[in-house]
């Protein structure tokens, strides 16, 4: 056995009972980073939840985390809500494709997931708004995405603001998640910053995943600066010295994902220019390749955000 998987079982032996003393330890809960508790997002754990869904969510609460965002309605939105709070779990956001946002019944689910956020995942081509490209594969979307134009972005935010007013009617609250591809270039223009400026403020949050921003050779910090207002929920995503700059679709396809704290991004700087603005919630997410196993790698990340 490695000396990391050694450091691993140790931790993972003691993870319930540092769970129960940073719950009922008021002041050690300032350790956190923006004295938020991280999340998950589920998706860092994809297959383990496929192999075992109810082990892998004790496993993912005995590390320590209490949030967990989701990358797809479960079959059963109330049992698996329950499954969650049984170990201490609390669903808070969901990934959804803007299409997914026309149908009541995905709302309704959403509700009773108990989720506050609604977060689209991706920018929808105005020419191919109707159609599902939840299971097409990353080789067929890159050409397509290749030719998306401002045009497409002004038309996204658009959609937006007409969901998010429904999404808020419903109780609920439209968010967006960023790829690299958001941090494509017209001309002076920057995709996100645009859908960000063209969007109404009390409809639609941005969830800002800092591993896709330095992927596009974008500095998570400095959007920080740039729209406090905005940023409202943050993917801890890093990625290990040497990873290709591009804004294509497949930039995770071929880079290897840190764990926090172990990547490039200064997270120190970080949070602390975080801190001046409005972000409510943060989930690690690993995306690509990984050094270690999803579980280990997942405690290694809660592990490091615990010093802050």
């Amino acid at each position: 056995m490695t000396k990391s998987r050694r450091e691993f079982v140790q931790w993972m032996t003691t993870a319930a009972i540092g769970t129960a003393f940073f719950s009922k330890s008021a002041g050690l809960l300032h350790a956190y980073p923006l004295e938020l508790p991280p999340g998950l997002q589920l998706w860092s754990v994809r297959d383990e939840l496929a192999k075992n869904r109810d082990a892998t969510l004790r496993m993912i609460a005995q590390i320590g985390y209490r949030e967990v965002e989701l990358f797809e309605l479960p079959k059963s939105p109330s049992e698996f809500r329950r499954k969650c709070a049984d170990v201490g779990l609390n669903c808070v956001s969901g990934h959804f494709y803007l299409d997914s946002l026309k149908s009541q019944k995905t709302i309704d689910a959403a509700k009773e997931l108990g989720l506050q956020y609604m977060i689209v995942v991706f920018p929808t081509l105005r020419s191919l708004s109707g159609q599902d490209i939840s299971n097409m594969s990353v080789d067929a979307l890159t050409p397509l995405y290749e030719k998306i134009s401002l045009d497409d972005y002004k038309w996204n935010a658009e959609q937006f603001n007409k969901y998010g007013d429904i999404l808020k009617r419903n109780g609920l609250q439209l968010g967006y998640h960023n790829h690299a591809v958001d941090l494509k270039k017209f001309g002076n223009a920057v995709a996100l910053d645009s859908l960000i400026e063209s969007t109404d403020p009390n409809l639609v949050v941005f969830e800002m995943d800092c591993g896709h921003m330095i992927h596009a050779g974008s500095d998570p910090i400095a959007y920080l600066k740039k729209y406090p207002s905005r940023i409202g929920l943050l993917h801890l995503k890093d990625l290990k010295l040497g990873f290709t700059v591009a804004t294509s679709l497949d930039t995770e396809e071929k880079d290897t994902d840190a764990e926090i704290g172990s990547g490039v991004i200064d997270w120190k700087r970080l949070f602390e220019v975080a801190k001046q603005g409005r972000v409510k919630h943060c989930f690690v997410e690993h995306e690509g390749k990984m050094d270690h196993p999803p579980l280990e790698a997942i405690a290694i990340s809660y592990k490091y955000l615990q010093q802050f």
